[in-house]
């Protein structure tokens, strides 16, 4: 009798198992809150004590580009947050591949540039914690897989255009800059990036840059509005925080700047994508999500 209604209650616990969506498993949100707090300590030492920690970084960089890569960290801290806050799998997913797509292309660009140089311990120690962090996103998402289950179909209806159109434009700019810096670093030196840096800077900012435009690709074709959100604090942090930096280092931004017309053009993409992520995300919280 005891055993027929254990067996009953497990039958129905899977039952309304299988008609919830997917959540977030123990092991994914261990990972994604011990990445958090690695990226939220190194993106507070590197944006606001670069002095300290440009030494440790593996091939040559200036203040502005250690701040930078502050920036990255702190953007990548707040998108494991929204990841862990949105608790479910398909909302989450996109973080994850960013995640992986990001410290994925800096770590071949770490590793091409270890073998050329010979190696040593600084820099294997930054290939490693590359490949760490990057294999444990893809180990994520070849756990819960991509494809949406029956029960992840969440939200529905009509598409919000303001942000469709804003994640359009944003998916054309980030995808064409993050090609050319990542295949053509020369070109996109001399022609269109702002301040001098080095090719794996400008191609680890080029990884960054294409795991954006995967992210915000997909979420132009989203309606569910939980799924839009995710993603918007990195969107917002990102963008903000390099803003500040060129603000801080104007002097070497007006000097190495191939011409006014590019600096204006980057100053007011990043403002773009910062000021229209912030009025996506207080505007998404207007919108129940179910």
């Amino acid at each position: 009798m005891q055993w027929d209604m254990a067996h009953h209650v497990r039958v129905a616990w899977l039952v309304m198992s299988s008609k919830r969506p997917v959540e977030l498993g123990r092991e994914a949100r261990l990972f994604l809150l011990f990445l958090s707090e690695i990226n939220l300590v190194m993106g507070a030492l590197f944006f606001v004590y670069p002095s300290l920690v440009i030494s440790l970084w593996p091939w040559p960089v200036k203040a502005l580009a250690i701040r930078f890569i502050g920036a990255i960290f702190l953007a990548i801290a707040f998108g494991c947050w929204s990841a862990l806050r949105a608790k479910i799998w398909q909302r989450a997913k996109i973080l994850v591949l960013v995640g992986g797509t990001f410290f994925g292309i800096t770590s071949i660009v770490s590793i091409i540039l270890s073998a050329s140089q010979g190696g040593g311990y600084v820099i294997s120690a930054w290939t490693g914690y590359f490949l760490v962090a990057s294999l444990g996103n893809l180990y994520l998402l070849n756990r819960y897989g991509w494809p949406r289950k029956p029960q992840d179909r969440l939200g529905g209806g009509e598409p919000w255009r303001t942000a469709r159109w804003f994640f359009r434009i944003q998916t054309v700019v980030v995808g064409i800059f993050g090609i050319m810096m990542l295949l053509l670093p020369d070109v996109a030196q001399h022609q269109f990036w702002p301040w001098s840096v080095l090719t794996p800077t400008l191609q680890m900012f080029a990884g960054l840059f294409l795991a954006t435009c995967l992210a915000t690709g997909w979420a132009s074709l989203q309606t569910d509005i939980g799924r839009i959100r995710v993603l918007l604090p990195l969107d917002v942090i990102f963008p903000s925080l390099a803003l500040l930096a060129v603000g801080i280092h104007w002097d070497v931004i007006s000097s190495q700047s191939p011409s006014a017309l590019v600096t204006g053009v980057w100053v007011f993409i990043y403002a773009f994508v910062a000021v229209g992520s912030a009025y996506l995300y207080f505007g998404s919280r207007k919108i129940t999500v179910m």
